[in-house]
């Protein structure tokens, strides 16, 4: 995982280590079942600690309840998923931007746990960190589409807000869609990247935007989490009935 947001208690190596080795486990029970069906020794029994050392760790404001300890787990492992750090700088038509951040983003999600536990957190209702990705990510990508309208990349009449909420709530119904069978998610991805560059786009800018699955790998190859590569399994269809005959 990348270096931990907010690493308190890590001073010391062993300090660090525990606390990557919580994240990790953590994932991998979020992605698995979600948050509301996880419970502090879900996580620090996965991640082989103590009680002790969770509560080091991620210690809720009270100390009266899991749900606290629950909470900051899973923001941290949503933090540790953003890619806002993860793109090249200044690039040109910035509407690429936009492309590399969905399409980075969808190669990630079934190679990367963490990937897939921050979303699977973000959409799953009925605890604080529903929503919490495309509320962030939204005004992200509008400030984005803000400079693209300000170097006339947009079509006359295109509002950068509404254009990012209409490709992040794509972006979002599509991993719900695609989640059991991840691996079908970037090329899904490519297709609504380019739909909205057909929508809003001038023509002489589409032309110049790379909107390839490759270009995806490509960034994920050269990000952090190149190393972390750990494919979602592939779809469970060992239940579906015979054909009839």
């Amino acid at each position: 995982m990348r270096e931990p947001v907010g690493d308190r208690g890590g001073s010391t190596r062993s300090g660090r280590e525990t606390r990557r080795k919580i994240l990790a486990a953590a994932s991998r029970v979020f992605a698995d079942q979600g948050y509301i069906a996880t419970e502090a020794q879900d996580i620090y029994r996965a991640a082989g600690v103590g009680r002790g050392a969770f509560y080091h760790h991620f210690r809720s404001e009270t100390g009266s309840s899991d749900g606290g300890p629950v909470e900051k787990v899973a923001y941290a492992v949503v933090q540790e998923s953003m890619i806002k750090d993860l793109l090249p700088q200044a690039v040109l038509p910035r509407l690429q931007t936009v492309v590399d951040a969905s399409i980075l983003l969808a190669v990630a999600t079934p190679r990367v746990t963490e990937v897939r536990a921050a979303l699977r957190i973000a959409l799953e209702q009925g605890h604080p960190l529903f929503g919490f990705l495309w509320k962030a990510y939204i005004p992200w990508i509008a400030g984005f589409l803000a400079e693209s309208r300000d170097l006339r990349e947009l079509l006359p009449g295109v509002e950068p807000m509404r254009a990012a909420e209409d490709w992040v709530d794509g972006y979002t119904g599509r991993d719900a869609r695609y989640r059991r069978s991840y691996r079908d998610l970037p090329a899904a991805i490519a297709r609504l990247n380019e739909t909205m560059v057909r929508l809003i786009a001038e023509p002489h800018v589409a032309r110049h935007l790379d909107l390839s699955v490759e270009r995806g790998i490509t960034l994920f190859e050269a990000s952090p989490w190149a190393g972390l590569e750990e494919l979602a399994p592939a779809r469970n269809d060992t239940n579906r009935p015979e054909p009839a005959k």
